[in-house]
């Protein structure tokens, strides 16, 4: 599948069932996302959902999650289109801090918009009520900070 130009839009709750299905399909966390539903962006192309991501926010300081791209456009930018888009709109609303886990993309949040490995400890106070944050199979991931502004 070739991706044109994607829409980039803010998710709505009709669109959280597919959403669900994408992080499933790519083996990511489902947990808290219908919680913090109201903060994803989607992707689509010719109508179909091709990707997305989200963030919980916690005062100033935001949690990036659920970085999504359907198995066939993987590699074709739109991971950084949909991220770039996010930190933006994180800027735009006074966040001053995004912290993220991964296990497989620490490469591509470092290269790509400058992202630095950090203890997870520094933000087990702040993200305390993440469904997200608290899963054990989250608990090996490399966390990672990007100061803004």
């Amino acid at each position: 599948m070739t991706v044109k130009t994607p829409t980039i839009t803010r998710a709505i709750a009709s669109e959280l069932d597919e959403v669900l299905a994408l992080l499933g399909e790519v083996s990511l966390p489902t947990e808290g996302v219908a919680e913090h539903f109201g903060e994803f962006l989607v992707a689509r192309d010719d109508g179909k959902l091709i990707g997305c991501v989200g963030q919980e926010r916690y005062g100033d300081v935001t949690l990036l999650r659920s970085l999504a791209v359907s198995p066939e456009v993987q590699r074709s930018g739109l991971g950084r289109a949909l991220t770039a888009r996010l930190l933006d709109e994180a800027l735009a609303t006074g966040v001053s801090e995004v912290v993220l886990l991964t296990t497989t993309a620490k490469d591509f949040f470092a290269r790509q918009f400058g992202f630095a490995e950090t203890a997870r400890s520094n933000f087990d106070q702040t993200f305390t009520d993440s469904s997200e944050w608290c899963l054990p199979r989250c608990s090996a991931a490399v966390c990672m900070c990007l100061k803004l502004g």
